[in-house]
């Protein structure tokens, strides 16, 4: 028995580089393999290598296989993140967008704030519809989303800087200059239509 474990080790040892090869690392991992393989190294009988060449082209082509899906996966998980990227940035949420053709009010300010709005209202005392007399203005004013409408009382009523309503309102002074052209500009259209 020690002369035969001496005989495979020699083996192992001669054969130490291919025996290193993930492949036959692999292959020798199996116990049944391993004995195939001792078994031809101290009985090289025709069929005892026969019988290890023919695990081993099963072994590599089972290795193969599992190569081949797990490629299939990776490059199919590729293509899948590719489209669903394509198909999200093909139906893109645009808050800033006009919400008709003509522009005007953007989906963002459709959107209420709950959070800033009791401040809101303590910001918003005297109402700007309330000094308005006109009744054509103060139709066309009644058209204006909330946020347009205080800004409007903002800067109108209370007086106030651009800079100081963005921080009021938690947003930047672009934002606010940005609202106030566009309630402006919604006003002048509706009072040119109503006009005509």
């Amino acid at each position: 028995m020690g002369h035969d474990n001496q005989k495979i080790e020699e083996f192992f040892y001669k054969n130490n580089e291919q025996v290193n090869n993930p492949i036959i690392k692999s292959f020798l991992s199996d116990s049944k393999n391993l004995y195939l393989v001792q078994k031809a190294i101290l009985y090289p009988t025709e069929i005892n290598k026969k019988l290890v060449d023919e695990s081993f082209q099963s072994h590599y082509k089972n290795i193969r296989k599992v190569k081949y899906v797990s490629n299939l996966i990776y490059f199919f998980s590729l293509d899948f993140d590719k489209k669903r990227t394509r198909l999200q940035n093909r139906f893109l949420l645009i808050l800033d967008r006009g919400v008709s053709e003509e522009g005007g009010t953007t989906a963002k300010e459709l959107i209420e704030d709950e959070s800033n709005e009791k401040e809101l209202n303590n910001i918003v005392g005297v109402g700007l519809l309330d000094n308005i007399e006109d009744e054509q203005l103060l139709k066309s004013l009644q058209k204006l989303t909330v946020k347009q409408l205080q800004i409007l009382e903002m800067i109108y009523v209370k007086d106030l800087t651009t800079k100081e309503i963005a921080q009021k309102l938690r947003t930047t002074p672009q934002n606010i200059s940005n609202l106030h052209r566009k309630a402006l500009n919604k006003l002048n259209h509706t009072l040119r239509k109503k006009g005509e």
